[in-house]
């Protein structure tokens, strides 16, 4: 995202998540805690399950998710893409959507889409070129969509007949396709959608697996198998339920108690106490999410570079990881959480626990005799609120007095956004929407509608190095061209990244075949329950 596309304010608040891979391909290969012998047998249609999710459902708008993976999450069940990320996770490739073909011409300036035979809405009608022009504008329109940035260089579509489009570009972009993976290009009805207006997305109509049934804001989503999905072979299920739980304890109660097959984000201290349940399975699957704290670089001292080095080196990454995440986390060499291209640690050292250097970089800052800040973080988080107190006492060895702020999900994004905060974890999930550097490079480096993923940090030099690299196509180049700059945005610390994590679910033992994206982002077309 890029961090977004959510690009612009709002939409950059809404965070979603990629999977990470080394320098090239590889897959989020997830790691299953206790077999079953349920799920040796041949998979069945129908049934349902009952997910406890960690992240509120706000909005089922493409061009807006304030609610970050809560709402992606969500429009992935109900809406497709021309293009999509690998749903089974096992490469970063991207494979067919609503398109089954598609060519990029030698300059990087055409993309040509065949639109394949059955692709249709949940209202049983065809998807037509015509729909994904009217999409892909809409997309690409900052008074329309706050995720406009991701279509940089995008300048328009062109049905060429009944089945194909040819999307123009003004200029090459390396990750054109992975913007048009994401779930904010999602492929909309033109007709209908005009014709509802903003009450569209109240109950959407999309060509997606699933269609919704039920919105209960605040509460709960429920979405039915929808029969005009392109795939005969999927979804298995009849039904897929979303319960908000956003409470740690309560969610981990509520899987064990039976209540829901499955929860996401299983609270870390919790991962080996429900392994031990024969009655339960867990899954980590290696995706590009990481603790992000988020400094304001427009107050103060945090606008001091020296400042921002010595917070992030008085962190005792190894304590974090081996007390709070129970050393299922990884030490950062990166701002950004790992991504395709990133250089080794022998080529770039992760970030070192080292409070002497801390102390003397304040000490040689413009705040000496230290300072105050919040730092606000999500509430009912206990990780979180542990990461917090650490947090507090090592920065109060460096004369920084930190008040504890845990706050709702909605109040973090609105803070976030607006600019009003000092210090912040903005999300209790943080990942990229994509698993290559494009998007959290040009939300932080590159000037526009996020403000420095809402830092207000810019650097002139790694703006121009950055739009060299999202700008270029050949993938050997691009290869070339990031660990200069991952290495240079490490070094101007604008955020911190505190740990690098997977992302970590656990089910029933008769919840079999559940796949994530790259990003961590499910469809559920494969899961089924047996028994």
């Amino acid at each position: 995202m890029k961090f977004r596309s959510s690009l612009a304010l709002a939409a950059a608040a809404a965070l979603a998540l990629s999977l990470v891979g080394c320098t090239g391909g590889g897959g989020n290969a997830a790691s299953s805690g206790a077999a079953t012998g349920a799920c040796a047998a041949s998979p069945k249609a129908g049934g349902k399950i009952v997910v406890g999710k960690q992240n509120e459902t706000l909005s089922l708008s493409p061009y807006a998710t304030p609610g970050g993976f809560g709402d992606t999450e969500a429009l992935n069940m109900i809406f497709e893409t021309l293009v999509r990320m690998d749903p089974t996770g096992k490469t970063q490739d991207i494979v067919g959507g609503i398109a089954d073909t598609w060519s990029v011409a030698d300059n990087g300036l055409s993309y040509t889409f065949h639109i394949r035979d059955g692709a249709k809405f949940s209202n049983g009608r065809a998807v037509t070129p015509e729909d994904v022009k009217y999409s892909l504008d809409n997309w690409s329109n900052p008074d329309k969509s706050q995720w406009a940035a991701f279509a940089r260089g995008y300048k328009g579509t062109t049905v060429v007949d009944t089945s194909t489009v040819r999307v123009e570009m003004s200029e090459p972009i390396g990750g054109f396709l992975y913007s048009l993976a994401m779930v904010t290009a999602a492929i909309l009805p033109a007709k209908e959608a005009e014709a509802a207006g903003a009450a569209f997305f109240d109950a959407p109509i999309g060509s997606g697996p699933f269609v919704v049934d039920k919105w209960v804001k605040g509460s709960s989503i429920s979405f039915t198998k929808n029969p005009d999905y392109w795939d005969k072979k999927a979804p298995l299920l009849d039904e897929v339920d979303f319960r908000f739980i956003t409470d740690d304890n309560t969610r981990s109660l509520a899987l064990r108690s039976g209540d829901v097959q499955m929860v996401d984000s299983v609270p870390w201290s919790q991962v080996q106490s429900l392994k031990s349940d024969a009655a339960l399975s867990i899954q980590q699957f290696k995706i590009p999410s990481w603790i992000l704290l988020s400094l304001n670089n427009k107050k103060g001292p945090l606008g001091d570079q020296k400042v921002r080095q010595a917070l992030s080196l008085a962190i005792d990454r190894d304590a974090v990881n081996k007390k709070i995440y129970f050393g299922m986390g990884e030490k950062p060499n990166s701002m950004l959480p790992r991504l395709r291209y990133d250089a080794d640690a022998s080529k770039i050292t992760p970030t070192p626990y080292d409070l002497s250097k801390a102390k003397s970089l304040i000490a040689d800052s413009g705040y000496a005799d230290g300072f105050t800040a919040n730092l606000e973080y999500p509430s009912g988080n206990a990780a979180f609120d542990s990461l917090a107190a650490v947090l507090q006492d090592a920065w109060a060895k460096l004369g920084v007095t930190v008040k504890l702020l845990p706050e709702d999900q909605a109040t973090l994004s609105k803070n976030f956004t607006g600019g009003t905060y000092d210090i912040m974890l903005p999300y209790a999930f943080a990942a990229s929407d994509v698993p290559i550097p494009d998007e959290f490079a040009e939300f932080y480096a590159v000037k526009g509608s996020t403000n420095g993923f809402f830092t207000w940090w810019n650097d002139p030099a790694i703006q121009a190095d950055v739009l060299k690299f999202t700008g270029t196509t050949d993938d050997a180049k691009r290869a070339e061209l990031w660990p200069p700059i991952q290495k240079a945005m490490l070094e101007a610390q604008p955020a911190i990244n505190v740990l690098n994590l997977p992302l970590v679910n656990g089910h029933s033992t008769k919840v079999c075949g559940f796949t994530t994206n790259p990003i961590g982002q499910s469809t559920f077309t494969t899961t089924w329950i047996a028994g």
